[in-house]
């Protein structure tokens, strides 16, 4: 069986240098932490769920190397005390000092600066094509700023296609180096409207069900998403807008609603609390939504405690947007990195051929990447 996973972020194999998948326990975590030997550390997919905790600063602070460790949905961390006197961190929206969390821009300038560089990264990412190659992935599409666009497009021969999924602050930077090759194409500008449910960071139209105060991030308003728009269409580039809560997918849509784009298939990323309301004017729109099989079985405790039952039981509708007809693609956004896991469930929501098509058989039609169809 061959797969497209059409979201990914292969950079965070460069976070891996101490696995946390397998991670029992706090006490587990702390025994791999305090056996590095390094001056600082970096690294992704640690889970409350496995841990038994939600991670504060107080957790981590007796290491004594800089340390970020980031969640799994990539949305949030948590930074001991000596990275945040390494680094100057201050308090702000965005940076908890007391328990050490940190958000969104925050999260990944911390993350940018502690990352291994040059051929190290390189390398990270070379391990993580041959790991999707050898789980049946022929192609990824790949959120990327400009240094690991750079990799790939210097890279001779990759062992699966890449679609590169430049971040909009870094794609003009891009464009300046890109040269489309047989195993590397362009494909959307990615743009953050709102953050995660596991964060508590995705935007919603009501509260969050264990905070009734609170609704989340909004990154970008329809103000400035229209713009954007606009700016990349003028381009012939189509913008690719993560939207998680319900609030943040109507921003989107009233963007896209107010500029009357030109442009087919525009992609909202994951649109997991997406309404049929919603949906039925993203298809009028000709938008592409591009969702995540695997998140139900993975984060429905999650749900459940962050929106409460009856919202939990909504969220990834894939049967709804597939009966509607609103164009839809499967990626894993690497939670977890494994096709077979998302088609399983996939496969028991919307039956075989329908699981199929939306994890390879849309591409082997040509579909969606090509402006023309």
């Amino acid at each position: 069986m061959r797969f497209v996973d059409a979201h990914t972020h292969m950079e965070l194999f460069a976070f891996k240098e101490i696995d946390l998948e397998d991670v029992k326990d706090l006490r587990d975590l702390l025994r791999k932490l305090e056996g590095f030997e390094g001056e600082y550390l970096a690294l992704w997919g640690w889970d409350e769920k496995k841990v038994g905790v939600f991670l504060e600063r107080k957790h981590i602070d007796h290491i004594e190397f800089p340390l970020l460790l980031i969640r799994v949905d990539g949305h949030m961390g948590v930074v001991n005390s000596r990275a945040v006197e390494v680094l100057g961190l201050e308090g702000s929206d965005r940076f908890d000092p007391e328990k050490g969390h940190v958000f969104e821009e925050t999260l990944w300038d911390v993350a940018n600066r502690l990352k291994p560089k040059g051929e190290r990264l390189a390398k990270c990412i070379r391990k993580g094509l041959l790991r999707a190659r050898d789980m049946g992935i022929v192609e990824v599409h790949d959120f990327v700023d400009d240094e690991v666009a750079r990799i790939y497009l210097s890279e001779e021969d990759l062992p699966v296609r890449v679609v590169l999924m430049p971040y909009y602050d870094s794609y003009k930077e891009v464009l300046k180096n890109f040269e489309e090759k047989d195993t590397v194409r362009l494909g959307w500008v990615k743009v953050y409207v709102d953050g995660s449910i596991g964060a508590r960071t995705a935007y919603l139209k009501e509260p969050y069900a264990d905070r009734d105060d609170w609704r989340g991030v909004l990154l970008k308003t329809r103000e400035e998403i229209a713009k954007i728009v606009e700016e990349l269409e003028g381009q012939g580039l189509r913008v690719s807008l993560h939207a998680i809560g319900d609030g943040a997918i109507e921003e989107c849509i009233r963007a896209f609603e107010e500029v009357g784009p030109r442009l087919r298939y525009h992609r909202i990323e994951h649109a997991e609390l997406i309404t049929e309301e919603q949906a039925l004017r993203a298809k009028k729109l000709n938008l592409l939504l591009c969702t995540q099989p695997n998140f139900n079985p993975y984060f429905m405790e999650t749900y459940v405690k962050a929106l409460g039952e009856e919202r939990a039981k909504r969220i990834n509708p894939l049967e709804m947007i597939d009966s509607l007809g609103v164009p839809m693609i499967f990626g894993s956004d690497m939670m977890p990195f494994d096709p077979i896991f998302g088609f399983r469930y996939a496969e028991k929501v919307l039956g075989r051929d329908r699981a199929e098509y939306y994890y390879f058989g849309w591409r082997e039609e040509g579909r969606y990447i090509d402006l023309s169809f």
